[in-house]
């Protein structure tokens, strides 16, 4: 984890996490000062709450330039952990601002608010799959993503 500043990221933090356009992986930013604390190339966080800004949203189909309108807000777990260490989430949550509204699950295609934790690597955010349904997702349409 990459701190600014000499700011600090401590487990219990309220922070937004959202996909670093510039320099992949993902920025945590503090949620009450919205002040870019870090750059990570992983991230887990817990009692997440998805955002979208709708306003953001049209302003990039109006210009087809990406911009940061859309994050998760939750609670500072870890950092750059590896994939490994959470293969017990396989659900995949996805945002593309041309085909979504929402953040939405790969597999159901439903719209995604809130989730107790996540784990985001690459550009994916993975979690844990409610009531043991299973996920068939496969590496093919991770790629897409």
């Amino acid at each position: 984890m990459e701190l600014f500043k000499g700011r600090k990221v401590e487990s219990g933090m309220s922070v937004d996490i959202y996909r670093n356009l510039h320099h992949g992986g993902y920025s945590i930013r503090c949620s009450r000062t919205k002040v870019v604390l870090a750059r990570c190339d992983s991230v887990r966080i817990k009692d997440c709450e998805f955002r979208v800004s709708e306003t953001g949203r049209q302003k990039v189909l109006a210009t087809r330039r990406k911009s940061v309108h859309a994050y998760i807000k939750g609670i500072f777990i870890a950092a750059d952990e590896s994939p490994e260490q959470h293969s017990d989430m396989s659900r995949v949550i996805y945002y593309n601002p041309y085909e979504t509204e929402h953040f939405m699950d790969v597999t159901t295609g439903t719209t995604v608010k809130r989730l107790e934790e996540v784990f985001c690597h690459g550009k994916v955010v993975f979690a844990k799959l409610e009531g043991g349904n299973e996920n068939s997702i496969t590496q093919e349409q991770l790629a897409l993503l």
